[in-house]
């Protein structure tokens, strides 16, 4: 009775705000792009451009607070901050004229680097708006390639600068990918070998695919040259055609101010006449470090970590992002965050008026999401995009203040997931793992419905781990596929796989040959995760013979490098797998479902370090992304869309990672005083969630 009660609750809840927003018309959804199968880009609905709303009357080319600082000599003139007329960005993201002004309050955790960066991050070059999963240029102003894309050029824009006045050129790049990014390489561009006296890692410490290319066996690193100050090139071994693509999701930001970090790397490369980069020793670099930002880093490698890769986090230094910090208090629970407006930014809109509008983002450091929520719900924050769970709670409590806007999700289904290594250690598990009818198993044993109930308030459909519905690749057949509860037929499958079981209580199966009880084991980074979901299929599974367990490794993602975790609550989200084929491609062994064999591939195709050559439809997967990173030519989109449904294809046949409940929507509640958000745009990490909305476009109004 008590369950029934609170679904009614939930229900009628459900229904209230149905009807608190009936027409606001903002539960926007993806517009179909007219394909029914020929195209591997997602396309998404973009909130109409309009012209300059009425309010806007008085067009300064520059926020007061900055014209302030200019007539007292604070600060140069607008039109000696920004690149030249003809190089300055004009922003086609902007929806109608703004006003100077305002701030925007956003929450994130103390480790909260990677929400609150999109915010303010700009890359080489970006992902359009419009889902399309094309790139355009960004921080450059052009680029373009040879025929076989084995050569791009890249043009910068004359007279941008850093957030510190000082000018943003190629040497900026440069200085970044051969003294930052790339470890110790060989004469023909190889990489030296670990084991070797020369060796070195990047400054960054992470080597970037992106800058490689694999030929005759081998991995080859790019090669960047300077044309002038405001152009160069980059040239690899064999043709590169996706390199712009790769680039705006593995090193969108690939430059450094090298005027401020020349004194804190160590230069590798002995040459030794570059006024402009003293040679310094590890040591000289560390002291120097410590000295400026005032830490006590105690190696080389975590300084060039924190201040190379994480740069962001560090208000002494320049950026090229539209806000930037004013002090390092981004991990201070309980503090304010506070990113003001570059007075440098090099966007304008169509008006020729500096971006960003706002003055500033607030971000509240808050590590207990029910304090976000109580927050939130108080209508203190003005850009929050709940848990599922706490959406009813939020959506009622500002029904009369906020709009709700729904983005597209990339996500494979719910984060509720069974990842089984395909590599697994244990070789009788690996055999069961690898069987398609064991996994038909798991995924029909359980009821969907009850999970539904349980985890999601009934919002969740049973649904596979499978594109969402609305997105390109989306099949109602995939998307369905094992989800009917079977337990009869479940237990017939286990009974052709298992040991026979007199399904005494408090038994499981033995695996096949064996005296070992049929035992998977999650593995969690932390103790406190999907337990009720964990609890709902050991239930479940113990029905069918099945143990689960679960380990706790804090340091999970390095076990799953190790091939140390046979199991993993692991989702995929992904927009296209032309874009960023890493979670449903076994080419890196981070995933848990990959194990050794996406060793072998990162590894250059080797199983001398311990990786697997795939076999099957796994190295099927392997092939159909090499077709589609090595197309090129006037079939090139052909030959991605072919291999792009053929990935897909293949995932609906085998199930490699069992899903139970549909995605949630990805949703907005947002201020209406917060003028130009996006009505919807597809909210996943290669277009950098956050980013979609071109928080420098945002504007606050009353009216």
């Amino acid at each position: 009775m008590k369950v029934k009660r609170r679904l009614l609750s939930i229900v009628l809840a459900l229904s209230m705000v149905s009807a608190a927003l009936m027409g606001c018309g903002q539960d926007n959804t993806t517009t179909p792009s007219g394909d029914t199968g020929t195209s591997s880009k997602p396309t998404t609905a973009v909130g109409t451009k309009s012209t300059p709303t009425p309010e806007i009357k008085n067009l300064e080319k520059e926020a007061p607070m900055l014209a302030e600082k200019v007539a007292k000599g604070e600060l140069p003139k607008l039109e000696d901050r920004i690149p030249k007329a003809s190089d300055v960005m004009v922003e086609p993201d902007v929806i109608s004229l703004g006003q100077y002004g305002g701030s925007v309050k956003i929450t994130s955790n103390d480790g909260g680097r990677w929400s609150w960066g999109p915010y303010t991050e700009q890359g080489m070059f970006r992902f359009k708006q419009d889902g399309s999963g094309e790139v355009e240029a960004n921080v450059c102003k052009n680029f373009y390639s040879n025929a076989d894309g084995s050569v791009w050029t890249i043009e910068l824009r004359e007279g941008m600068k850093w957030s510190d006045g000082e000018p943003f050129t190629a040497d900026d790049v440069i200085f970044y990918y051969d003294h930052c990014s790339v470890p110790a390489l060989n004469a023909d561009r190889t990489a030296v070998a670990v084991d070797s006296p020369d060796y070195y890692n990047c400054f960054t410490t992470k080597p970037y695919n992106c800058y490689q290319v694999a030929k005759d066996g081998k991995k080859y690193w790019a090669k960047f040259d300077k044309v002038d100050d405001y152009k160069f090139t980059v040239t690899f071994a064999a043709p590169k055609p996706s390199f712009a693509q790769e680039v705006a999701v593995d090193n969108k930001w690939m430059f450094l101010p090298k005027h401020f970090y020349k004194d804190f790397v160590a230069r590798k490369d002995g040459v030794t006449n570059d006024p402009t980069f003293p040679l310094i020793t590890e040591e000289q670099a560390l002291e120097n470090a410590n000295k400026a930002f005032g830490k006590a880093w105690t190696s080389y490698k975590t300084m060039g970590k924190d201040v190379g890769y994480y740069n962001w986090d560090y208000a002494i230094v320049p950026q090229l992002r539209s806000f930037i910090a004013v002090k390092d208090n981004w991990n201070k629970v309980g503090e304010t965050y506070t990113l003001v407006r570059n007075p440098y930014f090099w966007k304008v809109d169509s008006e020729g008026r500096q971006l960003p509008y706002l003055d500033s983002i607030e971000v509240l450091i808050i590590n207990e999401s029910e304090q976000a929520v109580l927050k939130a719900t108080a209508g203190e924050i003005d850009l929050f995009s709940p848990a599922s769970a706490d959406f009813v709670t939020v959506a009622m409590a500002t029904k009369d203040t906020h709009t709700i806007y729904k983005w597209t999700s990339a996500d494979w289904g719910s984060p509720y997931t069974i990842a089984l290594n395909q590599t697994a250690k244990d070789l009788d598990k690996r055999k069961l793992f690898q069987d398609k009818t064991f996994r038909e198993a798991l995924s029909i044993g359980v009821d969907r419905t009850v999970l539904s109930a349980t985890l999601s308030n009934s919002e969740a459909d049973p649904y596979q781990c499978a594109v969402s519905e609305g997105n390109f690749g989306y099949s109602e057949t995939w998307a369905k596929k094992w989800t009917e509860y079977g337990p009869g037929r479940a237990n017939e499958l286990l009974d052709k796989l298992t040991e026979p079981w007199d399904r005494k209580e408090g038994t499981y199966r033995k695996m096949k040959g064996t005296n070992k009880d049929l035992e998977i084991v999650i593995t969690l980074a932390d103790a406190s995760q999907h337990g009720d979901f964990i609890s709902l299929i050991t239930t479940y599974y113990k029905k069918l013979g099945i143990k689960i367990s679960t380990k706790v490794d804090a340091e999970e993602s390095k076990a799953k490098l190790n091939n140390d975790v046979e199991c993993s609550i692991e989702r995929p989200s992904v927009s296209s797998p032309a874009i960023r084929p890493d979670d449903i491609v076994p080419m890196r062994n981070f995933k848990c479902w990959t194990g050794l064999y996406g060793k072998w591939y990162e590894d250059g195709k080797s199983e001398k370090n311990g990786g697997i050559a795939p076999t099957g439809d796994m190295l099927e997967l392997v092939n159909a992304y090499e077709a589609i990173r090595n197309a090129v030519g006037p079939d090139r989109n052909e030959i991605i869309n072919e291999n792009v449904k053929k990935i897909y294809k293949l995932h609906e046949e085998n199930i490699w990672i069992i899903g139970f409940l549909s995605a949630s929507p990805s949703r907005w509640i947002v201020n209406n005083k917060v003028k130009n958000f996006p009505k919807t745009a597809m909210s996943v990490d290669e277009f950098r969630f956050a980013s979609m909305m071109r928080p420098e476009q945002l504007y606050i109004s009353e009216q």
